[in-house]
């Protein structure tokens, strides 16, 4: 059925006005009357009479109208669904993400993310490193947050963030409070760390820097969780440290220091599959470079970290932070 036939029959309808009508349309008369009798013809009866005084609804007319206007409504619901998903802002996205987004830098960007484009449907996989890379592969996730270096092999990356890394010390420790550490001084404490076999790329730095500073750390205590680690060094088990991001998010008896040495700074990238086809990749992907650029500071002080909400998280394999 001739969609047009259905406008022009519904502006007769309710204008019950032929020349009316047309000016709504901005067509001439005739079409507007040559339009209807053709829908009537396919239907088979008619859906008006017409007169030189007047025109009214037959009783299939009055019948017709709600069902035409319902079919026009849904033809422009549809288009408007259809183009919004094209452009990205309606569909779906899952995202992959290491932990330590979770400080200060992922919230943001799914409170930016969900206020521009309420339509699209978040899913959230906290996933290591390896497993985005799988999840990306596999179109499990649409888009990764995950450490340098690229992986390449068919997933294209794009540089989110980067910073130093800090020192995080039990605040009751005789140097915490202190602005700027030299690793050396902290030669002989005890530290927390993620357990070499996670290959966490935060301690591949970590440890290239000891060596430098001419020291082994000693291990306390390890964990694969970055949150984890930091409730070790509030219970006074020992020194660690994160990236910078993180120390913008008070956390209960632990103090951070800025490190003195030069450390290869931590990187996170966006990673996804290339040659998309989920719009919504671009999207997400603009939005969390603008966050990211903001939200690194100029100094060290304590944040709110924000809530996600009610995202669901499935927690999967962890470790390469």
């Amino acid at each position: 059925m001739d969609l047009r036939r259905l406008r022009y029959f519904t502006a007769v309808a309710e204008e019950l006005h032929f020349g009316r009508a047309a000016e709504r349309m901005h067509v001439v008369q005739s079409a507007v009357s040559q339009q209807v009798k053709l829908l009537e013809e396919e239907l088979g009866f008619p859906l008006l009479e017409r007169s030189r005084q007047k025109v009214r609804l037959t009783l299939p007319g009055e019948v017709f109208l709600p069902e035409a206007r319902d079919i026009l409504r849904r033809i422009e619901e549809a288009t408007h669904r259809a183009r919004a998903s094209a452009d990205g802002s309606i569909g779906r996205l899952a995202i992959g993400f290491v932990d330590n987004v979770l400080w200060s830098l992922l919230p943001p960007m799914l409170q930016v993310f969900r206020a521009r484009w309420p339509e699209v449907e978040l899913t959230l996989y906290p996933l290591d490193r390896t497993a985005q890379i799988e999840g990306l592969r596999g179109s499990v996730i649409d888009i990764g947050i995950i450490p340098s270096p690229p992986p390449g092999h068919g997933i294209e990356t794009a540089l989110l963030v980067e910073a130093p890394l800090v020192i995080a010390l039990p605040d009751g420790h005789r140097l915490a409070g202190t602005p700027s550490l030299a690793l050396a001084a902290l030669a002989d404490e005890p530290f927390v760390l993620f357990p070499r076999k996670m290959g966490s790329r935060i301690l591949d730095i970590m440890v290239a820097a000891f060596a430098t500073a001419g020291f082994a750390p000693k291990v306390a205590q390890e964990a694969e969780q970055l949150h984890t680690l930091l409730a070790l060094v509030s219970a006074g088990l020992g020194a660690t440290l994160v990236p910078e991001w993180v120390a913008r998010t008070q956390h209960p008896g632990v103090a951070y220091s800025r490190v003195e040495d030069h450390l290869t700074p931590y990187e996170l990238l966006t990673a996804w599959k290339a040659a998309p086809d989920n719009p919504a990749i671009a999207a997400f992907r603009e939005i969390a470079t603008t966050v990211a650029g903001k939200k690194i500071p100029q100094s060290i002080q304590p944040g709110a970290l924000v809530k996600i909400g009610d995202s669901n998280l499935e927690t999967r394999s962890r470790g390469h932070y």
